[in-house]
């Protein structure tokens, strides 16, 4: 049997970077570009490297086990243990759906009795193609859901907003169905409650909000007599029941979300106003996203945002 190299690669790369790509977007989390393709190399590299007998030995269990862990640092750097273990485990789980797809899809087409004399598997782009799509679409329905259920939980954390020297200290909601990212740079989106923005936010723009609708603040940012404050201003496209909307967003100095013994630190984040409620608890004055509190906060391109409860 002949094995060309280079097919070989590139058919691992492009599966290594579906499965990557699909990993970080179950599990809710950021990537940068560059990285995950640089995974996704060194994984086509590795299974290259198996057709050696002498390198029989990274084809053991804990050989992929730790070939796993590799390509999960490469492409999304150490965090902590807790959240290698996490991606690694979905890493896994992606993995096993869209090999079962491929070949669910090789054997619904398949017309002719299977050849049991041969163990080899004849595998076109096409159908590599229609089994990566079939295993995409059942993570995206299935798999997302699922893990969104397990981790799903509303926690209160002590959360501290920096901004033009002000010091705001509030009580903020995590959960991790926020998926909020900003158009610019791609910056998690920390949800401000309304009353809270006010206080933090000086009197020219305090008088802004308060003597304008939430529906029309975008449109009438140029009443709005703090220029510092509009140079840091940010919209960004939301859904909604209605359809969708803009909403209007800022640049903090930074914020700190305070975690039992440990703080989470990041200037890399766009806060909203938002005149809705959050919980029927009035101690809760932002909505957190998720990325403050696993630590994996790096540029993502994402499509347009939801709104709470959408």
């Amino acid at each position: 049997m002949t094995i060309y190299a280079d097919v070989v690669l590139l058919i691992n790369f492009i599966m290594n970077s579906i499965i990557l790509v699909v990993t970080a977007y179950a599990a809710g989390i950021s990537f940068c570009w560059k990285r995950l393709l640089m995974a996704a190399v060194a994984g086509g590299v590795y299974t290259l490297v198996g057709i050696f007998p002498e390198m029989a030995m990274l084809y053991s269990i804990p050989g992929k086990l730790l070939a796993s862990v590799v390509i999960i640092l490469l492409a999304f750097g150490y965090k902590s243990v807790k959240m290698t273990v996490i991606l690694t485990g979905i890493f896994f789980i992606v993995s096993f759906i869209l090999g079962g797809a491929v070949l669910g899809w090789l054997y619904f087409i398949q017309t002719a009795a299977p050849d049991r004399a041969s163990n080899i598997i004849k595998l076109s782009w096409g159908d590599l193609a229609v089994g990566s799509v079939i295993a995409i679409v059942l993570i995206m329905l299935v798999v997302k859901r699922l893990l969104a259920r397990m981790y799903r939980h509303k926690t209160y954390y002590q959360t501290r907003i920096e901004y033009a020297g002000q010091l705001q200290e509030i009580t903020g909601m995590l959960d991790t169905g926020n998926g909020l990212y900003s158009l610019l740079r791609r910056k998690p989106v920390v949800l401000l409650s309304l009353q809270s923005a006010i206080q933090l936010l000086g009197s020219q723009v305090a008088a802004f909000l308060t003597t304008n609708q939430p529906d029309s603040w975008v449109a009438n940012l140029d009443k709005c007599q703090d220029s510092a404050w509009l140079a840091r201003v940010e919209i960004i496209p939301c859904q909604s029941i209605g359809g969708c909307n803009l909403l209007l967003g800022f640049r903090p100095d930074s914020i700190t979300v305070m975690h039992k013994e440990e703080s989470f630190y990041t200037s890399e984040v766009l806060i909203g106003i938002y005149a809705g409620t959050f919980a029927t608890n009035s101690d809760c004055q932002a909505l957190l996203h998720p990325a403050l509190i696993t630590e994996i906060n790096i540029i993502k391109e994402e499509n347009t945002c939801k709104l709470p409860g959408q």
